[in-house]
């Protein structure tokens, strides 16, 4: 699935920690497959900014565009995405920085 960089973040941010052994390793390898690389970490100029209590990550979003990558999902990882973000819109809590990921995970499938 063809994935911004932004989208690969936000996944990153809601994909489960716990599950059984074999999601547990689905999962891992989706996370694999989804981070960053210390090369495009490189060419976007991505950053974690802490001041305070904050944290902000910061990269150039120009850069960015060059770096849409095609990622490997398989299904099961796929599902659970899928579910995570429903769950996350029916209980209102659906963030600006998961609509994108809505649409092709929840809206679209993928």
């Amino acid at each position: 699935m063809l994935l911004e960089i932004h989208e690969r973040i936000a996944l990153l941010e809601i994909m489960p920690k716990e599950s059984d052994y074999a999601g547990l390793k689905a999962l891992r390898v989706a996370r694999e497959n989804i981070s960053l690389t210390p090369e495009e970490i490189e060419f976007i100029h991505y950053q974690v900014i802490t001041e305070g209590d904050k944290t902000r990550l910061y990269w150039d979003i120009p850069l960015a565009l060059d770096a849409i990558r095609d990622i490997p999902i398989d299904d099961y990882v796929s599902g659970v995405i899928s579910d995570t973000l429903a769950a996350l819109s029916k209980k209102k809590k659906l963030s600006e920085r998961y609509y994108s990921v809505y649409e092709k995970f929840v809206l679209m499938g993928s």
